[in-house]
């Protein structure tokens, strides 16, 4: 009776405490592996986001969180695809700002991201960065400007919409460079097109191509963050290099499709609070060189739904797509 009233103390408590846990015992939520669908191929900067978390976050909730890499149109077909499924937390999409609101601003693709459920922000201040190929003589924007004015210089990035593209066009509009730009299905390989003499220039995600800077095969000119990047504290900014309006922050999280109930966001929010709390997880992320930035589901929306607002503003510009290949 002694060990009866002792189990049911314990089962009292961890109600108490364990409120989203015990909801989503209640609904069965979840009885079966979670997808999370990848915008981008393995190796770029969204895909090591999920994979960072991955089993921490499977830990939390109880089952599989399966990694699923949807490539394609900037990422664009993963949201498209995410965004059909049926809102009942079992498919989940990761996929970065601001390249999301600018796949359905400037390439009209069949999704809206404020009507995606917004769950959890795992990164931010990824900023993007410019290189240059290391055998062309180009050390500073102003050259990248220069030498443009006599022949458009070929620039990789990922698809028309992307993070890469947004800041290829803010620096042929706002910085005078002229740029053909040539998509890669990931940021990975872009810089490996750019290391490999396939195009003068490339922009993308810092940590695609810091390791081939470190390398010796492409130099890294500057960053695009409103701030230099703490990980990487010597290299300029594009602002500091006199271009004050060319400054873009990546930020990376979870989204699920329109409809999740309330309980189900709350156990999933609950979860990527419990993963972010994890000692070994914070370990793995700054031996990764990625910035945390743990936003719950509103501070999320907020975020998300301003740089939105920013994407429209620039759409004008975003949509000349005179230059692409």
């Amino acid at each position: 009776m002694k060990t009866l009233k002792t189990a049911g103390f314990a089962l009292f408590a961890f109600i108490l405490l364990n409120p989203d846990t015990v909801s989503a015992q209640k609904e069965g939520y979840p009885s079966q592996p979670v997808r999370l669908v990848i915008t981008h191929a393995a190796g770029g900067t969204t895909d090591m986001a999920a994979r960072l978390i991955q089993p921490y976050l499977q830990k939390h909730l109880g089952v599989a969180a399966v990694i699923d890499n949807m490539v394609g149109a900037g990422g664009n077909i993963a949201r498209s695809f995410v965004f059909k499924q049926p809102g009942d937390g079992y498919t989940l999409l990761v996929s970065q700002q601001p390249s999301m609101s600018a796949g359905q601003i400037v390439t009209g693709a069949r999704f809206e991201v404020l009507k995606f459920t917004h769950i959890f922000n795992i990164a931010g201040k990824n900023y993007d960065c410019v290189a240059v190929a290391k055998d062309t003589p180009f050390k500073t924007i102003e050259d990248l400007k220069k030498a443009s004015q006599a022949q458009p210089l070929s620039s990789a990035g990922t698809g028309v919409g992307s993070n890469s593209y947004i800041l290829a066009m803010l620096l042929k509009s706002r910085a005078g460079i002229n740029i053909t730009y040539v998509p890669f299905n990931s940021g990975t390989e872009a810089a490996l097109a750019v290391a490999g003499g396939q195009t003068q220039m490339g922009t993308g995600a810092l940590d695609s191509y810091w390791p081939l800077h470190e390398q010796g095969r492409l130099r890294v000119l500057a960053v695009s963050g409103p701030e230099r990047d703490e990980s990487h504290p010597q290299l300029p900014t594009i602002v500091e290099l006199g271009y004050p309006n060319i400054k873009l922050n990546q930020m990376t999280g979870v989204f699920a499709p329109p409809g999740l109930s309330k309980e189900r966001l709350d156990v999933l929010a609950a979860a990527f609070r419990k993963a972010f709390a994890e000692k070994e997880y914070a370990a793995a992320a700054a031996k990764a060189k990625q910035t945390l930035q743990p936003l719950g589901p509103a501070e999320f929306y907020k975020a998300s739904k301003e740089i939105f607002e920013t994407i429209q503003d620039l759409a004008p510009v975003l949509k000349s797509k005179k230059g692409a290949r």
